[in-house]
């Protein structure tokens, strides 16, 4: 088994290994079609790309694992140069035998090249055993994605943000949670407005704290009072 830099007559070889790959991506369909008719000219033109290396892992010369990578220079969100992992996949039959390591590397070795003080990754499966892997080499966690469709971005941004939705919701929540105290149906009558609700059911809030208020000052006026003379019992 050996590890180098693939060279452009390699990249039709390459296609089976990567068709592998993709379908094993927990992005899915979401965002990968494994059969895509245009995944040869896909790969030629990152091939041809500034930075970009592709390395592979042969076995009696057929290709059985690979790796796209990228070198990241200085910039906004990065004070040092780092290698990039775009993919890292060993074919099912030959894992667990070195290839990864020798993978690995490989890029390592074009990391040190580009003076890359760092190899990122964002693993292409998921799966436990390469989370092991990559633990196994000194790769910590830095970051995740997330993931939404443009149309329902779209939908939700178009909404207001807070603001009068959520003020609604409240005044209705705020108007059930009465009515429920009271023994009345959830469902408000018809011809007012639930801004109408909402002041009806604080003034009634506000009548019952003031007639609560009012007869605990009478109770208490009372339990204080002193008693009269004229009805004080003689033994």
């Amino acid at each position: 088994m050996t590890a180098r830099v693939a060279h452009a007559e390699d990249l039709e070889a390459v296609l089976p290994v990567l068709r592998a790959a993709r379908a094993d991506s927990p992005l899915g369909v979401q965002l990968i079609n494994p059969d895509s008719g245009a995944l040869n000219e896909l790969l030629r033109a990152w091939f041809g790309m500034e930075n970009s290396s592709l390395i592979i892992a042969e076995v009696d010369e057929t290709i059985v694992g690979l790796a796209l990578v990228q070198q990241i220079d200085v910039n906004l969100f990065s004070d040092i140069a780092y290698m990039h992992i775009e993919a890292l996949y060993v074919d099912n039959e030959h894992r667990r035998r070195g290839v990864g390591r020798a993978l690995m590397h490989q890029i390592a070795v074009v990391a040190a090249r580009c003076a890359g003080e760092r190899v990122v990754t964002m693993p292409l499966t998921g799966a436990r055993s390469e989370q092991r892997f990559l633990s196994g080499l000194g790769f910590i966690p830095a970051g995740s994605r997330r993931i939404a469709e443009t149309a329902a971005l779209l939908r939700r941004l178009e909404q207001p943000a807070g603001g009068r939705d959520k003020r609604v919701r409240g005044i209705d929540e705020l108007i059930a949670r009465r009515r429920r105290s009271r023994g009345l149906p959830e469902t408000p009558p018809r011809g007012l407005s639930l801004v109408d609700l909402a002041d009806r059911a604080e003034r009634t809030d506000r009548a019952d704290q003031d007639g609560a208020s009012s007869s605990m000052q009478v109770n208490r006026e009372v339990q204080t009072r002193r008693p009269d003379s004229s009805a004080t019992a003689i033994s």
